[in-house]
């Protein structure tokens, strides 16, 4: 395996951010076990990572199945995810080795002293989803919040699917605090209201466009559509 350029970061009290250049994935460590969310988009030795802060045993899931959340998949027997998102983890990881346990928004995962609830966040991608940590509360966001752009532009991407998650994000309470997996961590509650008004301003012609440098699969041109330091790609 070459060598890797993730880094190790603990970012409160059990939470650790494994930083790589354009993604982070999170440990989270509690008294009896601990979750790693997502697997990053650079092979490294994640697992030997994870080993030298805790030797508990280790629950893994994946936000959503974008190859830059899923590269050290095959490190773990057993990864958890939406089922929606089964066909995108075995398209970016064909050689994949591990089995795929479905998750839904009844699911949580009891850590010991922290329990944390999986919200179904579609839009981005049609099974993304959340970790919610009320006791704590800290929202870990995976793709769905981030100063971004927020990829709404290509297949199997949704912007009004998106829209309600954003609604439902901002009534439903039980976190002050949001630990995204990409740009700035942590951001504040407002990064959801401006989230919205780019979705609204892209949708309703509002926001001025502006071209994006930033490749697609797909070969299309997306535009950004940005409000304070968010923006979105539609």
């Amino acid at each position: 395996m070459e060598p890797s350029n993730t880094t190790v970061k603990r970012v409160s009290s059990g939470v650790w951010a494994l930083e790589q250049e354009i993604v982070r994935c999170f440990l989270i460590v509690g008294q009896q076990r601990a979750l790693l969310l997502d697997t990053g988009a650079e092979a490294c030795d994640l697992m030997g990572m994870i080993r030298e802060i805790t030797p508990l045993p280790l629950v893994v899931l994946n936000t959503h199945g974008d190859g830059d959340h899923t590269a050290n998949n095959n490190q773990f027997r057993d990864i958890h995810a939406h089922p929606d998102e089964f066909a995108t983890i075995r398209r970016f990881r064909p050689d994949l080795t591990s089995t795929l346990h479905p998750i839904t928004a009844l699911s949580a995962f009891d850590l010991g002293d922290r329990v944390l609830h999986v919200i179904e966040t579609p839009g981005h991608t049609p099974g993304s989803i959340c970790l919610l940590d009320r006791k704590n509360r800290i929202l870990f966001s995976g793709d769905t919040l981030s100063y971004g752009p927020v990829f709404l532009c290509g297949e199997h991407r949704d912007i009004h699917t998106y829209r309600e998650t954003l609604v439902k994000l901002m009534t439903m309470g039980g976190f002050d605090t949001i630990y995204p997996c990409h740009s700035t961590c942590p951001v504040s509650l407002s990064v959801i209201s401006a989230l919205l008004a780019a979705v609204d301003g892209a949708l309703d012609g509002s926001i001025p466009p502006e071209p994006s440098d930033i490749p697609t699969p797909d070969g299309l041109t997306p535009m950004v559509y940005t409000v304070g330091k968010c923006g979105i790609l539609y």
